[in-house]
């Protein structure tokens, strides 16, 4: 047997993290049936079922692929993303209690530091600093049997560094022979599948801290294999997409030879054949979403990117959201990290995402921006905060609405520009810095976050199928399958929420109110008669005082059907009519 080991990933371009099932794992379980292995034979564990296990496994193996790395911080609520030192650990435990068994390690965890590495080689595992689908399927595929794979291909290389990489053609091969592996994920079938289009960057000046330069000029996958995989993944029962493994969606096959402010001019025709490719070989998909998109890429070629938005919201599902890399409105940061647009560049860009991605099907948005900033980068001061501030503050007070703002710290990586600078940067004032970045951070949460939760999620708006993933004191926290989705607070006494919970199912649920960064709901359709005290409060239109009476007359049987029908339909008369929504 051999097991596929998910400690999962989060890289700029790309997500592994339930409900997501990063390409990694199919490709490599891809490469092991190309290589001749039984599908039967391959099993699939990720790190939370074996933290719950006990950080044992459930049987020995000759072989483990364990996939790990994250390039960016984040937080999970689907998850827990494994540690450096949980693989160390694994690692420990595999030596003691299956020492005749191999560890390869694979995924962005090859940016390690060279301590890192050095450990990792010490306790026993092969690190893959190329691509470990390359090599699982040569180990595969060896004549005398994997044991003697490992001997020939490991063990007597000369230099531990192994940097092999597959092709796109590879991938081709591995990508459909890999879609069994869903099948095996504990969120299945509520499992998000992200689609890789391409890796590299497509700028000819990177940003100072991302980590997709690392894999060199882009290399782009031809449309039929992405097509195939879609087929096959379908035909698994998968329903849920995302075009998410590329640094701009809006660059898939683009005129390479074209470039105006570092950025290739795009092609709309890649686009409309990508994405009626993917309906054609998935038709009864539930979920097609995006990752990244680049502003500054829009603002440079404004009618192909018109174009495109308008391609991506005729076919795509709603509730999208389309990742864009701001980073700082400071004109100082922008051009010591080589950013990649203005303020007034990402201004525009946002303005032609709201013109189609505005307008909403069943009351949500086709697509909307969702702006990443970073702090952390060369020539910050005490202003740059507040510019990110007021410029977030400009995009709210226009009308144009952004789906969510994320705002995270860099992680400097060797040999990228940002690691180098940081080299030689005194740290005299770090602290008064990350002073005014908490104070302006906070108010963002609290001042901005806020209004465009309200303004994308009215009172009244359903959200389908949001899966509960967490319990917090007082309430559940679900949240809806899709890109970036919204995190959905629902009472601890909903009674049919608590039962969809027990029972693994998603759930609809109804839009009661707003946190700073997320919802309040309960199910729907509402059934007073399955609410607690607690939930009926959350009810809008209902002061406290009437909430506790309603309660008590419910539990003497003293509410009629016509009085539950005119309270429920509160709700709706909150609702607002799509043409007074925010839209183009």
């Amino acid at each position: 047997m051999i097991l596929i080991l998910d400690f999962y990933v989060d890289e700029p371009a790309c997500f592994g993290v339930p409900p997501y099932l990063s390409p990694y794992c199919r490709y490599a379980a891809g490469a092991l049936v190309a290589g001749g292995i039984p599908a039967e034979q391959i099993a699939y564990m990720t790190v939370d079922q074996w933290r719950a296990a006990g950080k044992t496994l459930p049987d020995e193996y000759e072989l483990v692929l364990l996939i790990s790395g994250t390039t960016v911080p984040g937080r999970y609520l689907g998850g827990k993303i494994g540690t450096v030192a949980e693989v160390l650990e694994f690692l420990d435990l595999q030596a003691r209690h299956d020492p005749h068994s191999t560890t390869l390690i694979g995924g962005p965890i090859r940016y390690a530091s060279p301590e890192i590495q050095k450990s990792m080689r010490e306790k026993g595992g092969w690190l893959i600093r190329g691509d470990l689908e390359y090599y699982a399927e040569r180990l595969a595929a060896h004549p005398e049997g994997i044991k003697k794979g490992v001997h020939a291909i490991f063990e007597n290389a000369r230099h531990p560094v192994f940097p092999a990489k597959r092709s796109y053609e590879d991938v081709d091969r591995y990508a459909p022979r890999g879609a069994f592996l869903s099948a095996l994920h504990p969120n299945n079938p509520y499992l998000i599948l992200e689609l890789e289009t391409y890796r590299g960057c497509t700028r000819e000046v990177f940003c100072s801290f991302c980590t997709e330069a690392f894999y060199g000029k882009p290399v782009f996958r031809q449309p039929l294999g992405i097509f195939d995989e879609v087929a096959e993944l379908s035909r698994m029962g998968n329903r849920y997409f995302r075009i998410g493994r590329q640094a701009d969606l809006m660059t898939y096959l683009p005129d390479m030879g074209d470039f105006k402010n570092s950025f290739p001019r795009p092609v709309p025709e890649s686009l409309e054949l990508l994405y009626t490719g993917i309906r054609k070989a998935a038709p009864d998909l539930k979920l097609l979403h995006l990752d990244n998109i680049n502003p500054g890429l829009i603002s440079t070629f404004p009618e192909e990117s018109r174009r495109i938005i308008e391609i991506i919201c005729r076919y795509n599902t709603p509730g999208d959201t389309a990742a864009m890399g701001l980073e700082s409105a400071d004109p100082d940061v922008i051009a010591a990290n080589d950013l990649k647009c203005s303020p007034e560049e990402a201004m525009r860009a946002i303005e032609i995402v709201n013109e189609y991605g505005a307008a909403r099907t069943d009351g949500l948005p086709r697509l909307l921006p969702g702006l990443n900033l970073i702090q952390g980068l060369a020539e910050e001061t005490e202003r740059t905060f507040e510019k990110n501030y007021l410029f977030l503050k400009r995009v709210l007070d226009s009308g144009m609405l952004l789906r969510r703002i994320n705002i995270r710290q860099a992680m400097p990586y060797k040999n990228t520009k940002l690691e180098r600078g940081r080299r030689q940067q005194k740290l005299r004032g770090r602290n008064k810095l990350e002073q005014r970045f908490i104070y302006y951070r906070d108010r963002i949460r609290k001042e901005i976050d806020h209004a465009f939760l309200k303004k994308n999620f009215p009172a009244g708006t359903i959200l389908r199928e949001v899966i509960i993933e967490e319990q917090n004191p007082g309430y559940m926290l679900g949240r809806p399958l899709g890109s970036y989705p919204v995190t959905v607070k629902i009472p601890l006494d909903d009674a049919l929420a608590e039962q969809a919970r027990k029972e693994r199912r998603p759930l609809d649920v109804v839009i009661t109110g707003w946190e700073e960064r997320s919802l309040r709901a309960l199910h729907h359709p509402i059934d007073l008669r399955r609410l607690g005290l607690k939930a009926i409060e959350t009810v809008p239109g209902l002061s406290r005082r009437q909430a506790g009476e309603l309660f008590i007359r419910l539990g003497k049987g003293e509410v009629g059907d016509e009085e539950l029908l005119r309270i429920t339909e509160t709700l709706r008369d909150l609702r607002f009519d799509s043409a007074s929504l925010p839209g183009p």
